[in-house]
């Protein structure tokens, strides 16, 4: 009877413990928000993904979404551990979600209006009446792009023809190929689709500057394990593997950040919904 309470005991004992061990070991999620081609993202994300894995000692999945739209819907049901997001996305899963923020790109988020370099457009007086292509609505270059051209008299829903497209890749291919006038964009797209298609537009205009997209993590993960990430994401800027990685991607080191660096972008949001 002894032995038969000994062994109920082991086996009660060990269906407590199975969960939290199937816990640490299930694989963290990694979403990146589709600015560029599947294809494109994964040849740059996949290998961050297996670096950080290889910091936490712990498998990582690199995900996208073939649109835009998708990816928030996932965002917003929170099946990401980690995440690289625009920072409109951001202020969003951080003020309805659980999220917080763990790396930013070095370097400040601007539009950028590019035209064909040897095309009649050369001032954004002459954008009146022309075709603007644009990534996805929900882009945050959509937004800094829209309040460019208000900024200089011109509203984008009246004065233009506006097409939004899936990616910034697929923008600037309106642009080269003659369907669209002029791509709103952003500098590491642009200098990506440059060095891939060896083509070169003129840079039209440049909006306002806001901090750039980042990192961020699910505040489910222990802060031990969040700050192992940042530790790795800050570090490839320190290492010849670390370094590659940024290369691959056309990206400057990443720089730590908080919450409240990405409040301009809360009042940016109040400006454009007036």
């Amino acid at each position: 009877m002894n032995i038969r309470k000994s062994v109920l005991s082991f086996w009660l004992a060990l269906m407590v413990c199975l969960p939290a061990s199937a816990n640490n070991s299930k694989p963290l999620e990694m979403g990146v928000f589709p600015f560029l081609p599947a294809r494109e993202l994964e040849n740059i994300f996949a290998p961050m993904a297996a670096s950080i894995s290889d910091a936490l000692g712990r498998e990582i999945q690199f995900r996208s979404s073939l649109s835009y739209r998708n990816f928030m819907e996932r965002s917003d049901s929170q099946i990401y551990d980690i995440a690289f997001v625009q920072p409109f996305d951001y202020i969003r899963l951080a003020d309805k979600h659980d999220y917080v923020p763990l790396a930013s790109r070095g370097e400040e988020l601007a539009a950028v209006l590019v035209v064909k370099e040897d095309g009649p457009i050369k001032t954004i007086a002459d954008l009146k009446g022309k075709r603007l292509a644009l990534p996805p609505d929900v882009a945050a270059v959509s937004r800094l792009t829209k309040a460019l051209l208000i900024e200089n008299g011109i509203n984008p829903e009246k004065d233009m023809e506006v097409r939004h497209m899936r990616s910034h890749v697929s923008c600037m291919q309106q642009v080269l190929v003659g369907l669209a006038d002029v791509c709103g964009t952003a500098a590491p797209p642009i200098r990506f689709f440059e060095a891939k298609m060896k083509t070169k537009f003129n840079r039209l205009a440049k909006s306002r500057t806001i901090p750039h997209s980042l990192y961020i993590a699910n505040k489910r993960l222990p802060v031990e394990l969040r700050n192992k990430i940042r530790a790795a994401i800050l570090g490839w800027s320190k290492n010849e593997e670390g370094i590659m990685l940024l290369k691959r991607g056309r990206m400057k080191p990443f720089v730590a950040v908080e919450d409240k660096d990405y409040d301009v972008i809360r009042d940016l949001v109040k400006l454009l919904e007036k």
